[in-house]
């Protein structure tokens, strides 16, 4: 069966937010993995290295990267393509690179929180 697509300009935005989205990703990927060139300010409240700032940034970026994702998916009808799983499989790689660091910073947030609670509660000192 052929795959239902959408009209072109409406594939056309798709892809150009998809590839700008994925440029981004690229970019602090990349970022994550360099060394700093530059040490973190001593004067903010919380200093981060250019490492961690874009970690975070990546962490951030996922909820749009997955709708950016879904929406390629929409667009081009890949869920009717001959090789539908590998083709949402490609598409959804940008989201699941986002994905790892959002998992990361949720998790320590959670565990902050969960701390906090415990401490308020008197069970830890």
């Amino acid at each position: 069966m052929p795959a239902q697509k959408k009209s072109i300009p409406v594939r056309i935005i798709v892809t150009v937010i998809y590839v700008i989205g994925i440029a981004v990703s690229v970019y602090y990927a990349v970022k994550c993995f360099l060394p700093p060139a530059s040490e973190p300010n001593p004067d903010a409240m919380i200093p981060f290295t250019e490492n961690e700032s874009a970690f975070i940034k990546m962490a951030f970026g996922f909820p749009f990267m997955l709708a950016s994702c879904l929406s390629v998916i929409w667009a081009y009808g890949l869920k009717k393509t001959e090789h539908s799983r590998r083709n949402i499989l490609f598409a959804l790689i940008p989201a699941v690179i986002d994905g790892i660091p959002f998992v990361v910073v949720a998790g320590v947030i959670l565990i902050m929180l969960a701390e906090g609670f415990l401490e308020a509660l008197g069970i830890l000192p």
